[in-house]
């Protein structure tokens, strides 16, 4: 779930604790999907007209390999990657990202209201950022970008790149640089991750003093000169097991995403509301241990992403647990599952849209991992 970046700045201290972690002893979760759904939409989220529920498999291209759902579009447009290669998806058919030369596959991250991609590409030791719209000969390279993580309805991307050995932030508008993100004082970046229609950018940051170190998320106002502020302004300094990664940004400022605790090797869904003062975990999904939050939606207050399960909080033995599972909360109450697209394989979600419709990834009976998109997503959530 987490980045290159993210997971060298984790600390991966887990063996030590192994003898406390019986205690933590939980149920394997044996419950099979109940009919939907006990979710009920909240705060806004909305049941389209012509909702109908179902997991739709998207075509992937020629090969083997993974394909992923990471973002979507208006209707039916959604982006991603197949086969290790970025693409993006007009229903069900997949459509290739054209590469420029040197580079051999990559993401589409993100798609707008309008329909403009932005992604990232690799090749022979090095990586890029771009943007691209349906049906364009070739893509736009954005300057000094590594990785473009998001877009928003006006055509402003967020992402990062490495200078001298350190993660910077950039914001571009079309292809120019409008801004650098710089960290608070004291900071330095690990991701840039999200914006919204407003401006706001989410990120996280670690800082160091006296041999301490301690991660927050972040949030830079919109504004070319504005600073960014951290997420957990009276979090206690000098506390090594704790790392916050913001994933998504709403409308409204509401920030979603993960709450890493390496000790126990714990992640929490995880909740940010302006002033940004405190945080919300709503909790895991049923008897599951672990759990992330990707993304939320525009203006309905809707999250989704993995549940998962703890190699030190349980179940045990650790190979008992089941697969990840796409989880989705409406807002208030408890986190709700979603179906899997088979019996035994694992799923995720990545992106979530107003009209109940979630992207991701599911393994079908034949282990291959497949893009996939719930539609109406809360009528087919339920509770484990």
């Amino acid at each position: 779930m987490f980045s290159e970046t993210e997971t060298m700045m984790r600390r991966p201290i887990r063996a030590a604790v192994a003898v406390v972690a019986t205690a933590f002893l939980m149920p394997l979760l044996t419950a099979s999907p109940a009919p939907a759904s006990s979710g009920r939409p909240t705060d806004g989220a909305r049941k389209p007209a012509d909702c109908r529920p179902a997991l739709q498999v998207l075509a992937s291209l020629p090969g083997t390999g993974d394909s992923q759902v990471k973002g979507l579009g208006p209707t039916a447009l959604a982006v991603g990657a197949s086969r290790g290669l970025p693409v993006y998806w007009t229903g069900t058919r997949v459509h290739r990202v054209p590469l420029p030369a040197g580079f051999t596959g990559g993401e589409v991250a993100a798609v707008n209201a309008k329909g403009l991609m932005a992604g990232s590409l690799r090749g022979a030791g090095r990586t890029a950022a771009f943007s691209f719209r349906a049906g364009a000969r070739a893509v736009t390279l954005l300057p000094e970008g590594a990785r473009a993580a998001d877009v928003n309805d006006q055509g402003l991307i967020v992402g990062d790149a490495v200078k001298d050995g350190a993660l910077i932030g950039l914001e571009w508008d079309g292809t120019r640089i409008r801004r650098r993100l710089a960290p608070p004082a004291g900071y330095s970046l690990t991701s840039v991750t999200a914006l919204n229609n407003a401006g706001q950018i989410a990120g996280s940051g670690e800082a160091v003093k006296d041999d301490e170190s301690w991660s927050a998320g972040l949030v830079w106002p919109a504004g070319r000169g504005a600073a960014a502020v951290p997420l957990q302004r009276f979090w206690p300094a000098g506390v090594p097991y704790d790392f916050w990664y913001p994933r998504d940004i709403d409308r409204t400022g509401r920030i979603v995403g993960t709450h890493d605790y390496t000790r126990l090797d714990t992640r929490t869904p995880t909740q940010w509301r302006p002033p940004y003062t405190t945080e919300s975990e709503p909790g895991l999904l049923g008897e599951r241990t672990s759990g992330t939050f990707e993304a939320i939606s525009p203006t309905t207050n809707v999250s989704v992403g993995t549940a998962s399960d703890s190699h030190m909080v349980g179940p045990f033995p650790p190979e008992t647990a089941p697969p990840e599972q796409a989880q989705i909360w409406p807002g208030t109450g408890p986190l709700l599952a979603l179906p899997r697209l088979s019996p035994e394989g694992a799923s995720q979600a990545y992106a979530v849209s107003d009209d109940q419709r979630v992207g991701g990834s599911a393994a079908d009976a034949g282990s291959t991992t497949r893009a996939v998109i719930w539609t109406c997503a809360l009528r087919q959530a339920y509770r484990p």
